[in-house]
């Protein structure tokens, strides 16, 4: 068992300030349960990756758990069993339709954990491109994804950026809960570094728009405000509502996907 110490500066009007010795118990809590897992509209293998959560002091070692039990079924009837490619990550070929309900059922380690999701109707990415910003006088180049918001019905967006093929580790989602029916320009503000300055000209990139349900909306939305970067940095850190049953972390989405390309000129 770890302990850490916490010394706090106390001042009170009229007195001499002192040190005070918390001591707080940060013994590691019993591994849970990982499940992600996504269907999208393409005919591509599937996955579901299934791992466990680590203590504090283990950051970056994620078991994979194996031999797990893993079906989808939809609600025109159809039933998909995956199968272990590599350890704790489970796949079928098939392909998502869009207006049907996926249902995910994992037995692993003895523990059944089951979701539900719809995949939404596709909204079409137009383009992608880059906008210029001045920020105290200096230009600074961002990517931007640039779509119709459908009338009449509820939306919501996930967002992946690459740059130079490279991953930015940010959480981009949006919904249509102010822009609905809207000519939208989603920009995905990017730093790789403290003293990055954006896109520069010659930098390739990559958007992903992901269209989502409203409960997997909530998951991103609630990671995005714990990732130090978002608008209300000061929330405190817990762990996303998951809609993964019997205590699960992550989530399971059934959702459309389209990918673009460009040059930064």
């Amino acid at each position: 068992m770890k302990r850490l110490f916490i010394y706090l500066l106390i001042a009170t009007a009229g007195l001499t300030s002192c040190t005070k010795i918390i001591e707080i118990d940060t013994k590691n809590a019993e591994p849970q349960v990982v499940i992600e897992g996504k269907i999208v509209d393409r005919l591509v293998e599937q996955q579901i990756l299934i791992t466990k959560t680590v203590g504090y002091d283990e950051v970056g070692i994620y078991p994979k758990i194996t031999g797990a039990t893993v079906k989808v079924t939809d609600s025109r009837g159809n039933n998909y069993a995956f199968t272990e490619k590599s350890p704790g990550i489970y796949v079928n070929r098939m392909r998502g339709v869009y207006g049907v309900t996926y249902t995910m059922d994992v037995t692993a380690e003895g523990k059944n954990y089951q979701a539900s999701s719809k995949m939404p109707n596709p909204v079409k990415l137009d383009s992608i491109g880059v906008v210029s910003n001045s920020f105290f006088g200096e230009e600074r180049k961002t990517a931007a994804a640039f779509f119709v918001d459908p009338a009449n019905q509820t939306n919501a967006y996930h967002f992946n950026l690459y740059v130079n093929g490279v991953f930015a580790d940010r959480i981009f989602v949006e919904n249509d809960r102010l822009t609905n029916g809207n000519n939208l320009r989603v920009q995905l503000f990017y730093e790789a570094n403290d003293n990055d300055d954006g896109l520069k000209s010659g930098d390739t990139f990559s958007i992903e728009m992901e269209g989502i349900d409203s409960n997997i909306f909530n998951y991103w939305f609630a990671l995005s405000q714990q990732d130090g970067r978002g608008p209300n940095q000061g929330t405190t850190p817990s762990n996303p509502t998951s809609n993964i049953s019997n205590g699960a972390l992550g989530y399971f989405s059934a959702n459309t996907f389209q990918r673009m390309n460009a040059t930064v000129k």
